[in-house]
């Protein structure tokens, strides 16, 4: 597996860096492994946790790392695991198949650890999904909080009280470390995803199109305050990207 494939990608629980990490793979101007994306790791959120204005149902897609996850169960403390062991661990989540693809490798904890991770991978890519942690926990908990199930959070986050503590945390890490790399920071929104990825959607109901909305906070409602919701609160922050 080369190094440089590789992009470590964060965010706090309800930050968002499950949608955005899904808008990424339709880029072509980087070839992403999708091959993760399995239909035993495809996970509709409940119905009674859906937003009545959002027609396309909020799913978690493709592998994710970390305690109670499917993989990575160190990653948490990636920094104390050898190059071969975390790169062995990667390649499990996918076919091994693509070797020409760049993997996105998502984990809540690496916030914990970017500093080795930037500096044991010097040639990889890391992107930061922040979004205020009392956002990041008001969307985490109305998308199904402790009870979600793909990814599992309970082993790590225990209960609901205990991942807003985390939440917080790694949200306030997140900014840190991306001030103190002068990270390339952007809004998660249409224009950045056609812009500078070249992601682009017919109209509003495409499958994307309504992803990227709620990332911006538009929703599809038809009266006369649904602009009131934009907020454009979710921020990406790349690393190493050329």
């Amino acid at each position: 597996m080369d190094d440089s494939k590789l992009i470590f990608w964060t965010g706090a629980p309800g930050s968002k860096w499950s949608s955005t990490s899904w808008a990424l793979t339709k880029t072509k101007k980087i070839l992403i492994d999708n091959s993760d994306n399995t239909p035993e790791r495809h996970y509709v959120i409940p119905e009674k946790f859906q937003h009545p204005e959002v027609s396309f149902k909020i799913k978690h897609v493709g592998s994710y790392f970390g305690p109670g996850m499917e993989f990575g169960q160190n990653f948490h403390r990636i920094n104390t695991l050898t190059k071969d062991e975390i790169k062995k661990e990667i390649n499990k989540a996918f076919n091994g198949k693509h070797p020409e693809k760049y993997k996105i490798v998502r984990c809540h904890q690496f916030v914990y650890n970017l500093d080795w991770i930037r500096d044991n991978f010097p040639t990889s890519k890391i992107v930061i999904v922040y979004r205020k942690p009392e956002a990041s926990i008001n969307g985490w908990l109305t998308a199904g909080g402790i009870e979600i199930k793909h990814p599992d959070y309970k082993k790590y986050y225990k209960d609901n009280e205990t991942a807003k503590k985390l939440i917080t945390e790694e949200a306030l890490l997140a900014t840190k470390w991306m001030f103190e790399n002068d990270m390339d920071i952007h809004v998660a929104c249409r224009g950045h995803f056609k812009n500078y990825w070249g992601v682009t959607f017919n109209d509003e109901l495409e499958k994307k199109g309504v992803i990227i909305r709620a990332m911006e906070g538009y929703f599809e409602a038809n009266n006369d305050k649904k602009f009131e919701k934009l907020k454009y609160d979710v921020r990406l922050g790349y690393y190493n990207f050329s």
